[in-house]
């Protein structure tokens, strides 16, 4: 069969016209040449498919522990506790006697003393009882503060005792974060 191949091959190279020009190396060189080539691709065929299928180590696995060489005594993240620890805390204010005003905005050294909602002022909402809340974050530290009632009336909170002195003849109250 390579036999009859190879002299196929060979004729088909001659191309047995008349006004070919003749090679300068003989026909059958490429034909066994590309016969060595075909021979070879088909041993590096399999090597190939050997290679894709393989994983890496710790392919898949997050590159923690597994079969990538890590020691997941060494290398896990560090254990977590019952929750991160506390770096701010979470307060709720509420303004009772003002169930009838149209609105209670929460100001302070937090808000750069914002006037209204659009300038940082923090709504607080009427419960059904008829007090005005909010929740609001903070990290550590000391915060001065007023109600905004009906966006006209500046207090401070009647329910906190600590205040200090407003520098306009008033008093804001303190609400400190000890997280």
């Amino acid at each position: 069969m390579l036999g009859a191949l190879v002299s196929f091959r060979t004729r088909a190279l001659r191309n047995e016209t008349a006004d070919a020009p003749t090679p300068s190396v003989p026909a059958d060189i490429p034909v066994a040449h590309r016969l060595n080539e075909a021979a070879a691709m088909r041993r590096m065929l399999p090597l190939c498919l050997l290679l894709l299928a393989c994983r890496p180590p710790g392919y898949g696995k997050g590159g923690v522990g597994g079969d990538d060489g890590s020691d997941p005594a060494t290398d896990a993240p560090p254990a977590q506790s019952d929750g991160p620890a506390a770096t701010s805390c979470d307060h709720t204010f509420r303004l009772d006697n003002h169930a009838s005003s149209t609105s209670v905005w929460l100001t302070g050294s937090f808000t750069s003393w914002g006037g209204d909602p659009s300038n940082g002022a923090v709504p607080l909402v009427l419960g059904v009882d008829g007090g005005w809340t909010v929740t609001q974050t903070f990290n550590a530290g000391d915060y001065q503060y007023k109600f905004i009632v009906d966006a006209t009336q500046w207090i401070p909170d009647p329910g906190n005792p600590n205040s200090v002195d407003d520098g306009f003849g008033g008093i804001n109250s303190v609400y400190t974060c000890t997280p």
